[in-house]
């Protein structure tokens, strides 16, 4: 490898892991000094439309208010859909996150661990636009339970395991799914951690592990540099998604269906 191939490498590998940190933790000048050299687009073409939703929500979180262009103070939460989320009937539940604490719940996790186990009802986590920086575990019995964001580029679940940080390939997914009959739609799945340089041990980085049966995937987004969707066992069926990463972005030994219409 020639040293011009080596410099640009360590530079790339460099501005990966300040795009890997701010996006966990982010620091709102770095972040736009990144958006405006086009580096946060490092692992995702849509790492840019996302960070403007982080940087807004972190802004206001906690805080119902916001400053109008024109001095007047309003309610952040004006424009939340009225009498939401709807009552529960025989067969679903309905229940919303929203991380400026408009709804239920300001994460994805604390909803999944508010469903009933083992309820025969399908509970809709409604999810609402921005980036939701959290690690996330369905469990076995957390069964029938759908994420419903509001379009991948504009509703997305972050995480930055390793297979090093993580002990193990399988059990570094920003989102891990163990239960039956899991749908998610219009929401994406992303695994932020420094893009490997070739040879790099334990770099492996899983967006999502799918590790149950019969889930349904429908117009999601699943980014990461290696070994973005963990595809694990079952059966499941994936369509009309986005999918980018490089060295085996689709393994497992699950028998899907991935359909594009």
């Amino acid at each position: 490898m020639s040293l011009r191939n080596i410099s640009f490498t360590l530079l790339v590998a460099l501005l990966a892991i300040m795009a890997s940190t701010v996006l966990i933790s982010p620091n709102l000048s770095l972040l736009h000094q990144l958006i405006e050299l086009g580096l946060a687009t490092f692992s995702s073409p849509f790492i840019a439309t996302f960070v403007p939703y982080s940087i807004e929500g972190r802004r206001h979180h906690h805080h119902h208010n916001k400053h109008h262009s024109d001095g007047k103070i309003v309610n952040i939460c004006e424009d939340f859909p009225p009498d939401f989320p709807p009552p529960d009937t025989n067969t679903t539940s309905t229940i919303c996150v929203d991380r400026n604490g408009c709804c239920n719940f300001t994460t994805v996790q604390s909803a999944v661990d508010s469903v009933m186990n083992f309820s025969q009802k399908r509970t809709i986590i409604w999810i609402n636009s921005g980036i939701y920086y959290e690690k996330v575990t369905v469990l076995k019995y957390k069964q029938n339970i759908t994420f419903q964001g509001q379009g991948y580029t504009s509703t997305a679940i972050v995480w930055n395991d390793t297979a090093k940080s993580s002990n193990g390939t399988f059990y570094s997914g920003s989102v891990q799914v163990f239960s039956n009959s899991f749908i998610a739609k219009n929401i994406s799945f992303m695994n932020v951690a420094p893009i490997p340089s070739p040879g790099d041990v334990g770099a492996q980085a899983v967006a999502i592990r799918i590790s149950g049966d019969q889930a349904f995937f429908l117009g999601c987004g699943f980014f990461g540099a290696q070994d973005t969707l963990h595809d694990d066992r079952g059966r499941h069926y994936f369509k009309d998604c986005y999918i980018q990463g490089s060295i085996d972005f689709i393994f497992g030994n699950a028998r899907s269906l991935y359909e594009v219409t």
